[in-house]
């Protein structure tokens, strides 16, 4: 899949693109399909929320289900990847963020490039987070929200640490108060199989899921191989297989997984 120009246009103005109907509710069926037996695994690539009660993240899922891996080579979203960041690039994390009905935390507002840079090391914010909606995103279940063209602003951060006792660079209030008051916020609603493209600078947020539906969103955050980290942190924070990835065929969520698929 390829943006259109008028697609590349809002990327570069507003910093994000939602893109509905991208994956189709058979594909959908089928990746929600495997998350399950996943959420049942003791490890650390399921870190819980601060209650303790529900997943909070599924972590490195490319690495433990065959399914996810040809998800992350799925040319809808390599192809795009590709038209932005050049043919090589590697998938730097890949998880599904839950968001369980009631339990699901919020998350502060940030800049992903802060920590990539500060905590993993990657020089430059090239990288783009790719989301794939498993579920309907509304605005009661705690979508993203984004502040329209930040990513253009130098903003200052603040190191703290999240419930999971990772390093995180967020934003303090004083200074999304004047670039919301000057910019404006918008969300990132959709159905799903919705795909939400969005970059390294990007100031965001998100809040608690305070109804009852779940909000599963896939993400695979695609990297230009030129621009790696340079500090050893967890796999699952960031993975350490950084050859270039080779795009699959169309229907290679289809395809039954004992199939070849290279």
């Amino acid at each position: 899949m390829r943006l259109t120009d008028d697609q590349l246009r809002r990327l570069d103005e507003d910093g994000f693109l939602v893109l509905p109907g991208v994956f189709t509710p058979q594909e959908v069926k089928l990746l929600r399909a495997e998350v399950p037996a996943m959420l049942l695994e003791q490890r650390p690539e399921n870190p819980r929320e601060a209650s303790g009660r529900a997943v909070r993240n599924i972590l490195s899922l490319h690495r433990r289900n065959e399914l996810y891996r040809r998800l992350v080579r799925h040319p809808r979203m390599l192809q795009a990847a590709w038209q932005l960041l050049g043919p090589q690039v590697y998938a730097q994390q890949v998880k599904i963020n839950l968001k369980t009905g009631f339990d699901g935390g919020g998350f502060e507002w940030h800049t992903d490039f802060a920590t990539h840079h500060h905590r993993d090391g990657v020089p430059e914010p090239l990288a783009l987070n790719f989301h794939i909606h498993l579920d309907e995103v509304s605005e009661f279940n705690g979508p993203l929200m984004f502040v329209p063209g930040s990513h253009k602003r130098e903003v200052p951060l603040q190191r703290s640490v999240d419930g999971q006792k990772w390093e995180l660079w967020t934003v303090p209030h004083d200074a999304v108060t004047e670039l919301v008051n000057e910019l404006g916020m918008a969300s990132a609603k959709g159905p799903p199989g919705t795909l939400l493209i969005f970059g390294d600078k990007l100031l965001h947020v998100s809040a608690a899921n305070v109804s009852p539906w779940s909000r599963w969103i896939f993400s695979v955050i695609y990297n230009p191989c030129s621009n790696p980290a340079t500090r050893e942190v967890p796999e699952m924070a960031h993975e350490r297989d950084r050859r270039p990835l080779q795009a699959l065929s169309d229907d290679c969520l289809l395809q039954p997984l004992s199939a070849a698929t290279a």
